[in-house]
């Protein structure tokens, strides 16, 4: 039964609602009335319009099954579990989905409406490490997976403050004492702080609504996209150009994510995927393993390749939000945590900073994982609380020229409502 409200939109019939939540004011459903996952890749074989494969899946309409498919349509390496025991979510249910928030137009609305205007799969709030509202749409369920696109970086940016601290990495050395390969080119005397904060000059440009930018081509080294030459993505990475200087500015690069991968692979002389298992995912407890799109070599895109369930995406953010502990584990460095919260640089952006491959958010105490076309996972130290938020938008870019703003004041309606908690 759906608990947000009554209507006949598409994926409002088909979400799921694992916690029982109060009943809100009856609404129009949201204008975008979207295509659900279900609609794609039915028949034998399916027809045209339906398929899902390499060339669309990451964009609308397709994504709605592409993002949690992706091991069905390109090459991906398992992220083990290990074989420990699931660290437990207790839930002690709350109505999120009733939290007063204006809507697009500026009416009056609901987290319940927000969450189906933007285009939601999947959508978890985990206080002082209790569920309080857990939630599936389009087609999504608790045993879904679903791509993190960018949050992938923070993965990658949590491995190379686990080797700094056991003194296997410098973060202040140039990128070539670890990855000679990368010695000239646009890498050229740029060091591992750099990688970390985004801050090298390399002429690249990362537009989501332009098919000619160097992302697209990028995608293809990666194994996302579909790759004629059989690029890899250490064939491009040595070839960027330089432009500009070094910490002058912030300039968000995808690419600098997998030099970042390279160098920790280097540094730690294990593989990305084993590294990523063993130091970070065996030790959350998680119920799943998780997987990574990979290249032609086998080599993990940590640029936005990552893929788990919605509740193992709140354990990892729960983790952080403890400090970098959890189920009596020390997982990443609590002094890594502190310097993002406390350091972040100024990227030109009203109320946000970049450390460490995650973004923060001084206006509210906060730091985030995030990713192109919806995906969030929300750190609020200071409440004890952890959102995240996996999504299908329409467009990489997003949903509606107003939907960071109406994302923003979701996000500080549900921090409102847990002070009064």
């Amino acid at each position: 039964m759906n608990r947000f409200r009554t209507g006949s939109h598409k994926s409002i019939s088909k979400a799921i609602i694992l916690f029982a939540l109060p009943l809100v004011t009856v609404m129009s459903p949201p204008t975008h009335a979207g295509p659900d996952a279900a609609d794609f890749m039915n028949g034998v074989p399916p027809a045209p319009e339906t398929r899902v494969d390499k060339t669309n899946w990451f964009v609308g309409p397709h994504n709605r099954w592409g993002l949690q498919h992706v091991r069905e349509i390109t090459s991906t390496i398992e992220i083990s579990r290990g074989d420990g025991s699931v660290y437990q979510l207790p839930s002690t249910p709350k109505p999120i989905s009733d939290i007063p928030v204006n809507n697009l137009d500026g009416e009056a609305g609901t987290i319940g409406y927000w969450l189906e205007a933007s285009y939601t799969d999947g959508f978890l709030v985990l206080h002082e490490g209790n569920i309080l509202a857990e939630v599936y749409m389009n087609s999504m369920s608790d045993d879904s997976y679903h791509n993190f696109f960018s949050m992938s970086k923070s993965f990658t940016g949590n491995l190379a403050g686990i080797i700094a601290d056991r003194g296997q990495l410098d973060t202040n050395a140039k990128i070539s004492k670890y990855v000679p390969e990368m010695k000239d080119g646009a890498y050229s005397n740029a060091t591992v702080r750099h990688l970390l904060d985004m801050t090298v000059g390399i002429k690249y440009t990362e537009i989501y609504d332009d098919p000619d930018s160097d992302i697209y081509v990028y995608a293809r080294a990666s194994n996302a996209s579909p790759n004629p030459d059989g690029l890899t993505l250490y064939d491009v990475l040595p070839k960027y150009p330089k432009e500009g200087e070094h910490g002058a500015q912030f300039h968000y690069v995808t690419a600098n994510t997998d030099a970042l991968g390279w160098v920790v692979q280097r540094a730690s002389k294990r593989h990305l995927a084993e590294l990523l298992s063993t130091e970070i995912w065996a030790k959350l407890g998680a119920e799943r393993d998780a997987y990574v799109i990979s290249d032609l070599n086998r080599t993990p895109w940590m640029g936005g390749g990552l893929n788990t369930t919605l509740r193992d995406a709140a354990r990892f953010g729960l983790m952080m939000e403890q400090g970098g502990k959890i189920n009596g584990k020390q997982v990443v460095p609590a002094d890594f945590i502190k310097d993002i919260q406390k350091n972040a640089i100024d990227i030109g952006a009203p109320g946000q900073g970049y450390r460490n491959q995650w973004w923060v958010h001084p206006e509210f105490n906060a730091f985030s994982a995030r990713g192109v076309a919806g995906q969030n996972i929300i750190i609020v130290p200071e409440h004890d609380l952890v959102i995240v938020k996996l999504s299908s938008w329409p467009a990489l870019s997003g949903y509606h020229p107003d939907g960071r703003a109406y994302d923003q004041r979701a996000t500080m309606a549900i921090i409102d409502f847990i002070k009064k908690l």
